[in-house]
Parts: C-alpha cells; structure tokens; sequence
C-alpha cells in the first residue's frame, strides 16, 4: 500500500498504518488467525452479519471488523477490504498530512 508501515503493537500485532493512523491489524501470535481493519458503514453492517465477523473489540464503534480467522475468508475478498481500508484512512487525513505523507 502506499505510504504504509508497518510495525508490531501490544507484542503481538503486526499493524499497518499510514501517517501513523492504523488501517490493519494482523494476529501474529500463533493462537489466533484475526485480522482487524477498518470499514465504511455499509461494509460493517453487512459484514458483522457473517460468521466469523464481528465488531473488533475496543473500535469496533468506529468501524472496525475483526475477521476471527483469516483462512475462513476468501483471501482476493480480504484483499480488497484491506485496499478499501487504507483509502478511508487516507481520506481521513489533512490535505496537509496527504500532501506530506504522498508528495505534491
């Protein structure tokens, strides 16, 4: 993704952000297979309907989803949630911080 980093958070959590603003988070403890990331409105309705799916634990009020096993899922499908996911963030940033973070 442009402009992403990455980083691991809390010891377990391979995250992925853009100017520092997090757009996915991937279980890195051998436990778990979740993946986090964030959603438009109408995504998280639909996707929180599913099974395996669900509000992701402390943001799930701002639109995150935690897909509770990634192998569950169709990974090209993922893939675009994902892709979706940072474009909001992106979004969400200044002009300023876009401009800084992108060039131009």
């Amino acid at each position: 993704m442009p402009a992403a980093t990455e980083d691991i958070k809390w010891g377990d959590h391979l995250v992925f952000s853009v100017a520092t603003k997090m757009f996915v988070l991937f279980d890195v403890d051998d436990a778990s297979r979740a993946v986090r990331f964030k959603c438009d409105e109408e995504d998280f309705d639909r996707l929180c309907e599913r099974e395996g799916v669900a509000p992701s634990a402390y943001v799930g009020r701002y639109g995150w989803v935690e897909f509770e096993d990634v192998d569950e899922h169709d990974l090209n499908e993922l893939k675009r949630f994902i892709t979706k996911s940072h474009r909001i963030v992106v979004s969400k940033l200044s002009m300023r911080k876009q401009r800084e973070v992108f060039g131009g």
